[in-house]
């Protein structure tokens, strides 16, 4: 620490500062002496002596910085751009949330385009400026003649494409191959950071409808985002999109490749009102529409309701058990015995759903057990008692209520009971340890 410096002068951590005062930000006093404790200029206000950062801070973009950005994603509303380079500010790198920005097809240029694919491509390099930061990055490329697409390579070839006027609607062309497209161009496109431009714009035709040529290759049915990135490139515009991959709307069809839902009309257990849910409901189980569900969420649902609910709920899962009958267990029966024989004995005490007999796989024979289901829970839950005496060959056999998993009753029927809890329990240990 034998160097000094006065103010006005570059100062590292460590060196001595040859001023006296008022200590400030980014210095300490060592031994008598004031020591920098941070790279920057030496500042005196007024006797309070500090230390003035050198170094901007982390960068944040606002609302009207213009950007230059990559598209990185086809979406079918919206367009995903990986900006690059802030223009007018110091080239450094940005934070993680001001990585990626998304311009809404709307906001592409002046002119109706049922997708962003229409009108911008993979890798294209667009100049962009910023309309929204929060919550998410929002960008425009129609305001201002200046924004929009940059550079453009061929879908088909890769090589650059040039601006052209010669077909109506289609802008832009590739000197190799018979391609021509239509993209949102900035009035410098290919010239990049010129500040004057070159009135490239003009060739949007903004505010004019399309023509019949250009209209018949619109995005209608949907725009790309299923093509991966070597395959938009490979197959250029022209191609017959799959029927997978055509949006159905509200009328059905696939949309991007994922089938549509099956939606189960059903009522809500809370407030009784008509709802849909994306799947078969469960009797007994709560199901709530939207509003039911940000109320219980918010805390705004009182232990009356709740009470009320669960009366539903056990009235629906008795209604249930009703109509999904009562199963039976059968064990200990002769090995000669066969299903004709069980549903003739067994439909003399009420209407049977099923009956199955266990059976070997492989040589087909009887394992000495089976199941039988009445159709009616309650006309099954009455006959128990009278069927637990039952004969059959001579030989007395086992008849209880069915566990819901691996049968019940029966040397056989606890093996299975204990071999599912065993698995229940672990696959439940499982899916609470995720």
């Amino acid at each position: 620490m034998s160097s000094s410096v006065t103010e006005g002068e570059f100062v590292t951590p460590g060196e001595n500062i040859a001023l006296t005062g008022e200590l400030g930000s980014g210095v300490a006093e060592v031994e008598g002496k004031i020591i920098a404790t941070r790279i920057g200029i030496v500042t005196n206000n007024d006797g309070n002596i500090s230390v003035e950062p050198s170094t901007d801070g982390p960068r944040e973009l606002n609302v009207g910085d213009v950007v230059i950005g990559e598209v990185s994603k086809l979406q079918n509303k919206t367009v995903e751009v990986k900006i690059l380079h802030v223009e007018g500010k110091p080239i450094r790198d940005l934070p993680a949330d001001s990585l990626f920005g998304d311009v809404f097809v709307a906001e592409i240029v002046d002119r109706f385009l049922p997708s962003p694919g229409d009108a911008l491509r993979l890798r294209d390099l667009i100049r962009a400026e910023v309309i929204q930061v929060n919550p998410v990055m929002r960008l425009s490329t129609k305001s201002k003649p200046r924004y929009g697409v940059l550079h453009s390579a061929c879908p088909a070839c890769g090589i650059i494409l040039e601006t052209s006027d010669s077909v109506i609607d289609f802008n832009v062309s590739c000197t190799r191959c018979d391609y021509i497209g239509y993209r949102a161009l900035a009035d410098d496109y290919g010239h990049g950071f010129i500040e004057e431009g070159h009135g490239l714009d003009s060739l949007n035709r903004g505010g004019e409808r399309w023509s019949s040529e250009a209209e018949a290759r619109l995005s209608h049915d949907g725009s790309r985002p299923y093509l991966s990135v070597l395959a938009d490139y490979r197959r250029g515009e022209v191609h017959v999109t799959p029927k997978k991959f055509l949006g159905g709307g509200r009328s059905g069809g696939d949309r991007g490749g994922r089938p549509r839902r099956e939606m189960f009309k059903t009522n809500c257990t809370l407030c009784q009102d008509d709802c849909e849910v994306p799947f078969k409901p469960t009797p007994g189980k709560p199901i709530r529409c939207r509003p039911c569900m940000e109320k219980v969420e918010n805390g705004d649902v009182d232990k009356d309701s709740f009470a009320k609910e669960r009366t539903v709920l056990l009235a629906a899962k008795e209604a249930a058990k009703e109509q999904m009958g009562f199963k039976l267990f059968i064990g200990g029966l002769p090995y000669e015995s066969n299903e004709e024989e069980l549903t003739a004995i067994f439909a003399e005490h009420g209407e049977l759903k099923e009956v199955h007999l266990a059976t070997d796989r492989e040589t087909g024979k009887s394992k000495g057990f089976a199941f039988v289901t009445f159709a009616s829970y309650s006309v099954g839950k009455d006959a128990l008692p009278n069927l637990k005496s039952l004969k059959i060959g001579g030989r007395k056999i086992t008849v209880q209520e069915a566990k819901e998993r691996g049968g019940g009753g029966g040397r056989d029927g606890n093996r299975n009971n204990n071999r599912g809890g065993r698995r229940n329990n672990h696959q439940g240990g499982r899916r609470e340890r995720r």
